[in-house]
């Protein structure tokens, strides 16, 4: 399971939103027998120890789901049923609607809806406004332009500190509504959080971490002098440099296989300056994942000896399958970004998973050693600098780097998208939920889900990223 059991009571609440036609129990009924056919993890988390827990919590679940009137209330109930599971590609979204805050007429039928309405609301007298040293979770942050808030104690058997609105920069919320709640986890100063955003549209965090002043990322204590997050303060743009006659910069934001043009394009002007520096910082910070194949051009600088890989398993179902069929659609389309071997590789793929037996696992690769030669360069050590948003194949990096001597990890634990993959995305019946859920599983790199890769040198909020990268690359 992702989490402690106590998710299993987290998202329970008496929170409503607008009121809708739906019936809760038909979306929550897609979703489990979603996951039953389908999800190749199954079996991994519905087991003889924690089968009684599952049944447990999937009929107490269709019990609340019968109650449930709203989409707000079905959300929860489908979030705790898909957080079940310890596969963090495997998960549910709900999708918002666009407020426009200047338009009034939007305003005033928003005010006026039970999804404003029923937000919880702290008395102003409960609110602790003092401020609080930057490692206590108490105290006054801010998002410079937006909000203000207080986060509070307010312990439930649902939740340990919430976060209420002070002051808010848009019509859509107003003081002492509560922004976001709070469960402690096991680990010191993370958190389970349920936010509520600008729309009032709930998202969940598995990690909402405080570091330094800084929570969840985005809001900064009051009290700090500079309010920046070194760790996600970065570019989303592509972009290389020459940092210093020594150093070399390269920042990949994405290894999607639909910017694939893009990546080769940045590898092309960038390869041949690398090749005459000895120290490579490869920045890939807030880096979703994408396509292995716009990681394997990287070994060039980091490959040092035989790299090994993990043994793959493709989960065939006839809904799997349906997933693929789509894959291979949309890359014989895309001629930009996939290659006509590309589409080749998906079309050999898909024929061999149509002759598999159904609800089996089809071996897609066996493990083993992966060698190759490349002509030799300057490079003499490689950083890859990394934030926990780095997740799926931007992991994959950090596995085959981790195998090589010239190589060092950089930054924070990385996201733990790693034990599962080939994420495909389907749509509840009623509400229209954003379901995903990966069709693979991989045999040892199970063991890092969730967790994610620990670095070789942690990084602090003190100064850039960068900078601290530079130092360690001048000490080695």
């Amino acid at each position: 399971m992702k989490n402690t059991i106590i998710l299993l009571l987290l998202f329970i609440s008496n929170y409503s939103f607008s009121q809708e036609a739906c019936k809760c129990s038909k979306d929550l009924d897609f979703v489990i027998t979603y996951y039953e056919n389908n999800l190749p993890g199954f079996k991994d988390n519905v087991n003889s120890k924690t089968k009684d827990t599952y049944a447990s919590l999937k009929a107490s679940l269709k019990v609340e789901a019968k109650k449930a009137e709203t989409k707000g209330d079905c959300y929860k109930l489908t979030l705790q049923f898909v957080e079940f599971f310890r596969d963090n590609h495997s998960s549910i979204y709900m999708r918002s609607e666009n407020i426009d805050d200047s338009n009034e007429e939007q305003v005033q039928q928003f005010l006026a809806s039970k999804t404003f309405t029923s937000r919880e609301i702290i008395p102003e007298d409960q609110i602790d406004q003092n401020q609080y040293p930057l490692d206590d979770i108490r105290g006054i942050y801010e998002i410079k332009g937006a909000y203000k808030i207080a986060v509070i104690p307010n312990k439930t058997a649902l939740r340990d500190y919430v976060g209420v609105i002070l002051e808010s920069k848009t019509k859509l919320w107003k003081a002492g509504q509560v922004k976001f709640e709070l469960k402690k986890t096991d680990v010191q100063n993370e958190f389970l959080a349920i936010s509520y955003l600008k729309n009032h549209a709930v998202r969940y965090n598995s990690r909402f971490s405080l570091k330094e002043g800084v929570l969840g990322d985005f809001w900064f204590k009051t009290s700090l002098e500079k309010q920046v997050n070194h760790a996600t303060d970065v570019s989303y743009e592509f972009d290389f440099k020459s940092i210093n006659d020594s150093i070399a910069y390269l920042r990949i934001p994405t290894f999607s296989g639909r910017r694939s043009a893009k990546i080769d394009s940045l590898y092309d002007a960038s390869f041949n300056t690398i090749r005459t520096k000895p120290y490579l910082i490869v920045d890939v910070r807030n880096n979703g994942g994408g396509s292995d194949a716009n990681v394997n051009p990287l070994l060039e600088f980091i490959y040092t000896n035989k790299i090994k890989t993990d043994k793959v398993d493709l989960y065939i179902t006839k809904d799997n399958i349906k997933i693929w069929e789509g894959w291979y659609k949309d890359a014989k389309e895309d001629t930009i970004n996939f290659s006509e071997d590309r589409v080749k590789w998906f079309a050999k793929r898909l024929k061999k998973m149509k002759k598999a037996r159904l609800n089996s696992f089809m071996s897609v690769s066996k493990g083993g050693k992966m060698s190759r030669n490349y002509k030799s360069n300057a490079v003499q050590k490689v950083a890859i600098l990394y934030n926990k948003n780095c997740a799926s194949s931007c992991e994959t990096l950090l596995f085959r780097a981790q195998q090589s001597s010239k190589t060092i990890l950089v930054g924070e634990n990385s996201g733990g998208y790693v034990g599962y993959g080939e994420v495909g995305t389907v749509y509840t019946p009623c509400y229209n939920f954003t379901l995903t859920c990966t069709s693979s599983r991989y045999k040892k790199q199970r063991a890092y889900e969730v967790i994610g890769i620990a670095p070789n040198h942690y990084l602090n909020n003190t100064k850039s990223w960068v900078d601290q990268t530079i130092e360690l690359l001048e000490k080695q």
